[in-house]
């Protein structure tokens, strides 16, 4: 019997139909999978011996993959306009998938892509003199910046149903004349109050204190 011109099942064709389940469902399961493309789940493993994890992780290192960090480092780029780069870029590529997030969480962090992003901003960390204590919390709040604009980006229009009498204060601010780009506005917003905190700290630091570089 001649062979199908078309290839049933490849690597990619598993994590298009991934993302598909997500965005409407939330999640996924192999059986999901397989029976969105009409597949026996057995089949899946072939091409993901790993299983849901490993499509997880592939899925992660696909999406962190569009990030290009070929903008960032050299002498040109200060630690701040790292920063804000990073930010930038990071909630962009995850924003094209939002109901995805929460799986992108959810795994211990192995794949090349997403390493190489931390490492670039753990560097940028430390020419900005945070003390080495401090990195993890500096980047847990970055991250609570880039994950909460790219969730924000899917909120609904209007954001509240309030009333001038119930919450006065809520309702005017909610009839003023919105700005073009208020998720945007407020991402920016947000790094520029992160970096104006790290200067403010940087500046406290002694400037013999070790273990900062």
């Amino acid at each position: 019997m001649a062979r199908p011109r078309k290839q049933l099942l490849s690597r990619d064709i598993i994590l298009e139909a991934a993302l598909e389940l997500v965005a409407t469902q939330r999640d996924f399961t192999i059986t999901g999978i397989a029976q969105h493309l009409g597949v026996n789940p057995s089949s899946l493993y072939h091409h993901m011996i790993g299983g849901k994890d490993e499509i997880i992780e592939a899925l992660r290192e696909r999406i962190y993959r569009e990030i290009d960090l070929r903008a960032l480092g050299g002498a040109e780029s200060s630690w701040q306009s790292t920063i804000e780069y990073w930010v930038l870029a990071y909630r962009e590529a995850v924003a094209r998938y939002p109901s995805a997030i929460p799986l992108l969480l959810g795994r211990t962090v192995g794949d090349a892509p997403t390493l190489a992003l931390y490492e670039v901003l753990t560097v940028a960390l430390t020419e900005a003199d945070v003390p080495r204590e401090q990195h993890l919390t500096v980047i847990s709040m970055l991250d609570a910046l880039v994950f909460g604009s790219a969730l924000d980006a899917a909120s609904p229009d209007p954001l509240w149903l309030c009333t001038a009498d119930g919450q006065p204060a809520l309702h005017r601010a909610g009839a003023a004349d919105p700005a073009p780009d208020r998720i945007g506005d407020g991402l920016r917003l947000g790094i520029r109050a992160a970096i104006s905190y790290l200067e403010a700290s940087r500046a406290l630091l002694p400037s013999d204190r070790p273990g900062v570089s």
